[in-house]
């Protein structure tokens, strides 16, 4: 490796997205985000849709809930990104710093992607325990696995925005 060599785009929003999931999971957030989105699927899942009752092995009402929860939750995670740097007094710090602002941006939608995508994880065993029970056509499981992220993608974007616009984390 040559001395002068730039780090690569990957590299440098690798290294952000890392360091904004550590500091996730130094905090309490990250765990909490993660329990009480398995708790309320498994809650709506069970009880609000009477799964027992239909007799249908499908996880549709999980699906049908999972756009309102996220509506909660990703504002719940993303309502400090920036309101936080703002109260610290850091993003003077991010706005002088060689490397491009959207950059940053990027590094913490990843880091967001992260902490979703391991929420959704935790609600892999529920489609897995109903395929055992049933017969369960894996298409739209995954299919609506997709959208969900997708949808999550663009309320975190939506949360992000709002956190950057404001300096207080509970106005974002």
């Amino acid at each position: 490796m040559l001395l002068n060599q730039q780090p690569t785009l990957k590299e440098v929003i690798a290294r952000i997205t890392k360091k904004e999931t550590t500091l996730f999971f130094n905090s309490p957030t990250a765990y909490l985000f993660l329990f009480t989105f398995a708790a309320v699927t498994l809650f709506v899942f069970f009880w609000g849709a009477s799964f027992f009752a239909r007799n249908i092995s499908d996880v549709r009402p999980m699906f049908e809930w999972i756009p309102v929860l996220l509506i909660f939750l990703c504002s719940a995670i993303t309502m400090k990104l920036w309101s936080e740097e703002h109260r610290q007094g850091t993003i003077e710090h991010i706005f002088t710093q060689a490397v491009p602002l959207w950059y940053f941006v990027l590094a913490k939608f990843f880091s967001c992607m992260i902490l979703l995508s391991l929420a959704l994880l935790m609600t892999l065993p529920l489609p897995i325990s109903v395929a055992i029970v049933g017969n369960l056509d894996w298409g739209p499981v995954w299919s609506g696995y997709v959208a969900t992220l997708f949808l999550g993608g663009a309320y975190i974007s939506m949360g992000l925005l709002v956190s950057a616009r404001t300096t207080n984390q509970i106005v974002s």
